[in-house]
């Protein structure tokens, strides 16, 4: 093998032309020998200056099938230069390993070699799990190059790179029926686009159904796949949404708040570089979901010495009930009726906490001075009002812990708040027996869709007359708070 040439680009076009006019005159013995000598180390040398120097350094390590043909491999070794290769090669092409190995000067400490069944696909995802996965660690900056092999070999070669989601690379060449072999100074070193550019669109229609069913971590994982092998800025956008609803799902208010501002910025920049994208139609919408929570920013739901705060304040109380409302009707979409009541419970709760603190009473630390009626007859108004209720023990004492949910509607009824005014306290009375027969609460059932309807019955008419008191239109605002679905 001779050393290296360091020539120009056209001085080995020049070169390599003449010497091919020769070589194409020759017996086929002499011919094979003066290929190697004369012709192939030009061939290198030009296929080297042929790298963009964006490539040189992208990967440091290189898996190629090794066929009846070295000379691409030799090629592209030489140009990318890896610190490690892996050679898939078979029983007969075993042969030629040396070749490679003698034209690229690897030490032994840089390859590996393993053979593979010919034409058997399956035997190749063991070989590069053995390797690459639980041998390397499944390393980034790694590229594979199928030009070698036979064409099933190719194909099993290149499906397994897309499933690890490895670059996948090879030689392209004109090739000299003649004397079988690439005409020289042909050979180019192609990058197969990502499958994921073809194939990203049935991916990106799973993830949407995903989102839809509000499956929102689901989603953000198959949108961020799509991200970092796609160029595309509707995958990054649904990507941030679906985190976005997924920290609301849970509660999150200010990590969400946060991710709208972040969502809202990068927006903003876009705008000024591409015109057409999915974001802009859901921006105006998703824009007054975040002034909708805005102020639940630095509320602590954890800390119950800030819950005064949040049931005194209309801009937190509102947009509190409606995002844990929203939140039940989802999970019951979803069959999680007993998280669905779990939730719609915590509404009924927060709306009786609210009426309560309107009178000066917290229910945390109750105070029955606050109320302009005398302790005994409280007393006895809300034993009147409980009287009807089978196994409900009547009051001994005004209730001087914490007020259970049930305890405070029977306040409200008792103090005649406005909230309570056609609304038979019975129908929560029922309803509280059921959720507590949950496995999330203090019981082992499971709750049913008709469970679930007839506890929203009651707590929608309640919400319903709550907002009435708080002038807001029930129907208009819960709509403002429901998540949009992705087209």
């Amino acid at each position: 093998m001779k050393e290296e040439l360091k020539l120009s680009n056209d001085k080995i076009e020049s070169l390599l032309n003449e010497k091919a006019k020769i070589w194409e005159t020759m017996q086929a013995k002499r011919a094979e020998e003066y290929y190697y000598d004369e012709i192939f180390p030009l061939v290198v040398n030009k296929f080297h200056l042929s790298i963009n120097n964006e490539f040189y350094g992208k990967y440091e390590n290189l898996i190629l099938s090794l066929g009846m043909s070295f000379e691409p491999l030799v090629l592209t070794i030489k140009a990318l230069k890896p610190k490690r290769v892996l050679f898939l090669y078979t029983e007969d092409s075993l042969k030629n390993l040396d070749e490679v190995i003698k034209w690229t000067n690897l030490l032994p400490s840089q390859y590996v070699a393993e053979e593979i069944v010919k034409d058997d696909p399956v035997d190749i995802y063991r070989v590069l799990k053995k390797v690459y996965v639980d041998r390397w660690g499944s390393p980034g900056k790694t590229a594979i190059d199928f030009t070698g092999g036979t064409k099933s070999m190719s194909a099993g070669i290149a499906m397994a790179g897309a499933y690890f989601k490895i670059d996948l690379i090879y030689v392209a060449s004109e090739y000299n029926s003649k004397m079988r072999k690439p005409k020289p100074g042909t050979e180019e070193l192609k990058f197969v686009e990502d499958p994921y550019h073809v194939f990203g669109d049935l991916e990106k229609d799973k993830a949407i159904a995903l989102f839809n069913k509000n499956e929102f971590v689901s989603a953000y994982n198959i949108f961020s796949d799509l991200e970092e092998r796609v160029a595309d800025r509707d995958y990054i956008f649904y990507k941030l949404l679906s985190n976005i609803y997924r920290l609301w799902d849970c509660l999150y208010f200010n990590e969400c708040i946060k991710e709208f501002e972040k969502l809202f910025s990068i927006i903003k920049a876009w705008r000024y570089v591409e015109k057409d994208l999915a974001a802009y139609k859901y921006y105006e919408t998703l824009y007054n979901q975040y002034r909708l929570i805005k102020p639940l920013e630095s509320i602590n739901l954890n800390d119950k010495n800030e819950e005064w705060e949040y049931i005194t304040n209309k801009e937190l109380y509102i947009p509190l009930m409606f995002s844990i409302y929203t939140n039940a009707l989802r999970r019951s979409e979803e069959g999680k009726n007993d998280v669905a009541i779990l939730l719609l419970y915590r509404v009924l709760e927060l709306i009786a906490q609210v009426r309560l603190a309107k009178n000066g009473f917290n229910v945390s630390l109750p105070d029955y001075s606050v109320f302009n009626i005398d302790k005994h007859e409280l007393l006895s108004r809300m034993n009147e009002n409980i009287k009807h209720f089978k196994n409900f023990k009547t009051y001994a004492e005004l209730p001087n812990n914490s007020i259970a949910l049930f305890d405070a509607y029977v306040i409200l009824k008792a103090i005649e708040d406005e909230l309570i005014e056609g609304i038979n306290i019975g129908m929560i009375y029922s309803n509280v027996k059921l959720r507590n027969k949950s496995i999330f609460a203090h019981g082992f059932g499971i709750l049913s869709n008709n469970d679930f309807d007839k506890f929203h019955e009651i707590v929608r008419k309640i919400f319903i007359r709550f907002c009435d008191l708080e002038s807001i239109n029930f129907k208009s605002v819960c709509g403002n708070y429901k998540f949009i679905l992705l087209s």
